[in-house]
């Protein structure tokens, strides 16, 4: 067993060193923001939604019912055939349609990036750009808070991604991630000035950025994951606004959930390995938010570091490999608990989606064993 001491001690002392390496780079390290003075932004509002008519009129609800109001003609629904059944439901809403013309590349950020291209065509530009999912719905002061956010002089900004539906014990674990993310890693980053890691959408992009891409060049099965990174190397300025509710819908099943993990693996890895060496480099090569390239260089390893210190600990000082299992079990429902303590679900699906929560987490080695030997992973159709 003192194998798994002297594993411990290496993976707890190599993610000491990540957290202090961290925290020097970050002194004096972070992005300066510049007030708009722009009080009124034009918005324009893209959804990917092709084949969404079963859950995209809560959304267009959602838009219309904004306490900051915009030209409904300032949102565009993009589809991929003109039989689409979501085009009736737009045009009852007042809302433009946008039919793709190049159906052979399929992923989200093709979809926006060629309405951005026409649009640019026909000199239609924004002060800022939402882009969200088919399937969400925004909190009536959703527009009005992440305005604030761009009056402060913040390039991109995210909204705080709350449960849409509570179905199961499924559903809301693939949530936690979410939560996760959000209210741990991207408040921490906020709190320092530091990049946020965009995840899904409800979030914005100021129009400067557009008429500079000249479109949208983000175009992995990640495009969130994408964009942050070149957020962090061309040190954008980033926002996470936890008053910006939306309203995101999780899997309810496992084949789903599994499939949609999947995507999401390949392309992080692809893109954390299309520019892990650009990220090293911007370290050096500029004064600016050299902490967050840090952190988005290293990716997931602090955390693969602490979970291995932590389980190796516990499997020797409990002499047991299947006890340290079990009290790391216990350990990852005690965190789900801490996770869960606000939201408001039954008391019986809080105690099943506790107990099954370690048991989500465990089923990435299953999406990253798909990833690796399954080579059709494309922007399929999540059924809502």
């Amino acid at each position: 067993m003192s194998i798994f001491l002297y594993l411990g001690i290496i993976c707890f002392c190599l993610w000491l060193l990540i957290i202090i390496i961290k925290r020097f780079l970050g002194r004096n390290s972070h992005y300066i923001l510049e007030k708009n003075l722009n009080k009124k932004p034009n918005i324009a509002i893209l959804i990917p939604a092709r084949n969404e008519s079963l859950v995209i009129e809560d959304l267009l609800k959602s838009i219309n019912n904004q306490t900051y109001k915009i030209n409904p003609q300032n949102v565009y629904i993009i589809v991929e055939s003109s039989k689409d059944p979501t085009i009736k439901i737009a045009k009852e809403y007042n809302m433009n349609i946008f039919i793709r013309k190049d159906f052979t590349i399929k992923t989200k950020g093709y979809a926006i990036d060629e309405l951005l291209k026409s649009l640019a065509q026909k000199e239609e530009f924004y002060d800022l750009y939402f882009i969200f999912d088919a399937d969400n719905i925004l909190d009536k002061n959703y527009l009005k808070q992440m305005v604030y956010k761009y009056l402060e002089g913040y390039s991109l900004g995210m909204g705080y991604r709350a449960l849409k539906n509570k179905d199961n014990m499924i559903s809301v674990s693939a949530w936690l991630t979410f939560l996760l993310v959000n209210d741990y890693r991207n408040v921490n980053c906020q709190k320092r000035l530091s990049n946020i890691l965009f995840s899904g959408t409800g979030f914005y992009i100021n129009g400067r950025l557009i008429k500079e891409w000249k479109g949208f060049p983000f175009h992995s099965l990640t495009e969130d994951y994408e964009l942050s990174i070149y957020a962090t190397l061309n040190h954008l300025s980033t926002t996470y606004h936890k008053k910006a509710i939306f309203y995101d819908t999780s899997p309810i099943d496992y084949q789903t959930s599994i499939k949609q993990r999947s995507r999401w693996i390949k392309g992080y890895m692809l893109n954390w390995f299309k520019n892990i060496f650009k990220l090293f480099s911007n370290i050096f090569n500029n004064k600016v938010n050299r902490e967050a390239n840090f952190e988005f260089g290293l990716g997931i390893i602090p955390g693969v570091l602490l979970v291995l210190s932590i389980f190796s600990f516990l499997v020797y000082f409990s002499k047991s490999f299947l006890l340290g299992l079990i009290l790391l079990y216990l350990m990852v429902v005690l965190l789900t608990i801490i996770l869960l303590r606000k939201t408001k679900i039954s008391l019986k699906l809080f105690i099943k989606t506790c107990l099954y929560h370690p048991i989500f987490l465990l089923s990435y080695v299953h999406s990253f064993l798909l990833f690796i030997f399954k080579k059709n992973l494309g922007w399929d159709i999540i059924k809502h």
